[in-house]
């Protein structure tokens, strides 16, 4: 939740019922406990709905998660247990992606929101792009305004020590640590965020029972040794139950979360496994497709529609995007580069390199090679044909080849980079670190494509010159590279100047086109991606539209650009 959802949360209840803090005042007693005593728990849920679609998760529920304990989330698969903790951890928008929620969540006190607290995710969502020290270290940089501790942090601790303590290596690269070492990396971080709440999705899933109990203790040894309170999501009652000092129990069939007491703990499996045979699965239900084709196309029409629009909120935004708001100078340069190298690395130099290879000879050798009755035509129209070729090079075939090519290379790059961040939970890392996503992916990739068109167009141009005057030289051998250069650049040079006729022309086009790319490519690669299929398609879609807009572009501009010359 963000502040302004906060407040409509708190509008959605009597007004007599919260105090400042968003909580239910004590006379009005809790549903689904007994009533608290007057010391404030580490976390606290009071009056929460969750609904995914047309599907209710949760209707009216509360509870309260003690300090300094571990606190247990069970419930069988697809019932919400991970949206759940999104909502807990401030990082779930209400109304976004068909879930809906209202109610009061808040983390010692006070209203919940992202980096409020640490998540230490299922699929650990780490930045494989940096080093496991620099994991970290991220967090640490984040862990206030000015890097100094907030009023529910805990001393800062050093980087180094973390890890060594978990026994990560630091010399392995992030994306090479195995299954083990990038959980505990995951610990780590959160750690290294200094708050006194990490919550846990599913960290025990798909483990074997012998390495689950070694994750469970890790987690109770953590915790007590780092004074924090854990609350962890899970299916696996048998590996967690044994470190547990509270279980909730999130039950489908009457939408509570139900403080379940230690007598009935041994009857949990038999619970869950009754419930596991009846649950639908939550991603089923979010991400249902209506039957038919009407119903296919009215789906398509609604995605398209949604797209469009949120296409046209970022053109709004633009000017505010490319301030460079980052909460961190250092970590929003390195972002930076990361984009940079990836948009304008050695293989984008090297496809546009070629591509302006190829459009320099064809242009070239085809024009003068099958010249119409050659001995009586280029005599006469050499040097105006040569003049064509390098104006139509510069300002029409490098541009719209170019940008055509960067829109389906760097784009498509960009979004796979941006979707398996999505699909990893990267996204859901950053928020929940309090390093806002759109400020460090969104602005570093409109400044790479800022600087990186131009670049890769001005490369292409010079490579398809360079091939255009060998080229020229080896069917006209009579001719010299001077008379070339006269011709080829005769509606180009400016006298006295070092730019061509027409760079702002050409410096519009491209540019607008790269920015275009950049919004393209991040919003597609932004949507929820509920499987790798799912980050494919939006690199293939990104394709699709990209080049679309680059050619609707150039299209519109050849209506203003080129006059009759005088």
């Amino acid at each position: 939740m963000n502040d302004n959802s906060s407040e409509n949360i708190r509008g959605s209840l009597p007004n007599d019922a919260v105090n400042d803090a968003g909580l239910k005042s004590e006379s009005a007693p809790y549903r689904n406990q007994q009533q608290p005593d007057r010391i404030s728990p580490q976390a606290e849920v009071f009056s929460l709905t969750l609904r995914a679609g047309d599907r209710t998760l949760l209707d009216d529920t509360s509870a309260r998660f003690e300090k300094g304990k571990i606190s247990l989330i069970v419930g069988p698969s697809g019932v919400g247990k991970s949206l759940l903790l999104k909502i807990l951890a401030g990082i779930q928008l209400p109304d976004a992606d068909g879930i809906q929620f209202e109610g009061v969540v808040n983390i010692e006190g006070s209203q919940t929101r992202a980096g409020r607290s640490a998540v230490v995710f299922q699929t650990f969502a780490l930045l494989d792009e940096f080093s496991p020290t620099a994991n970290v270290q991220f967090a640490v940089s984040h862990r206030s305004e000015k890097g100094a501790s907030s009023e529910n942090s805990k001393p800062l601790p050093r980087s180094s020590k973390l890890l060594e303590e978990l026994d990560v290596p630091t010399t392995v690269p992030t994306s090479r640590l195995s299954g083990g070492q990038r959980q505990r990396l995951a610990i780590a971080r959160a750690l290294a965020y200094g708050k006194s709440t990490i919550f846990f999705d599913e960290p025990t899933a798909g483990l074997d029972i012998g390495t689950a109990r070694k994750v469970a203790g890790l987690i109770r040894e953590t915790t007590e040794n780092h004074g924090t309170t854990a609350i962890i999501v899970t299916h696996d009652y048998e590996s967690l139950v044994p470190i547990a000092d509270e279980i909730y129990f999130l039950d489908p069939t009457t939408k509570k979360l139900e403080l379940v007491s230690s007598e009935d703990w041994k009857n949990l499996p038999t619970r869950l496994e009754k419930l596991s045979a009846t649950s639908s699965h939550l991603e089923d239900e979010v991400a249902k497709k209506k039957k038919g084709l009407l119903g296919a196309a009215g789906e398509f029409g609604k995605k398209f529609a949604i797209g469009t629009t949120r296409c046209l909120e970022e053109v709004l935004l633009l000017p505010y995007r490319l301030l460079p708001l980052w909460r961190s100078p250092i970590w929003g340069l390195k972002f930076l580069f990361h984009f940079l190298n990836l948009i304008t690395g050695v293989t984008a130099i090297i496809y546009l390199m070629v591509a302006g290879l190829i459009l320099g000879f064809v242009t070239t050798y085809f024009t003068f090679e099958y010249l119409p009755f050659p001995q009586f035509s280029r005599p006469l129209i050499i040097e105006d044909i040569l003049a064509a070729v390098g104006f139509g090079l510069y300002r029409i075939i490098i541009p719209v080849i170019g940008t055509v090519l960067i829109a389906a290379r760097c784009g498509s790059a960009v979004t796979a980079d941006i979707g398996s961040k999505e699909y990893g939970r990267q996204l859901d890392a950053m928020r929940s670190l309090n390093a806002t996503p759109e400020k460090y992916l969104l602005t570093n990739i409109l400044f790479s494509f800022l600087v990186g068109t131009p670049l890769l167009i001005y490369i292409a141009f010079q490579t398809a010159r360079a091939i255009s005057l060998i080229v020229f030289l080896s069917l006209e051998g009579n001719e010299s590279a001077d008379f070339w250069h006269q011709f080829f650049h005769r509606n180009l040079e400016i006298e006295g100047a070092f730019y061509y006729a027409g760079t702002g022309w050409v410096l519009m086009k491209v540019l607008i086109c790269g920015l275009g790319v950049g919004i393209i490519a991040y919003g597609v690669g932004v949507q929820p991606k509920l499987s790798s299929n799912d980050v494919s398609r939006s690199v293939t879609q990104t394709t699709l539209y990209s080049t679309i807009f680059v050619l609707t572009v150039h299209f519109v501009f050849a209506f203003f650009e080129f006059q009759r010359l005088e």
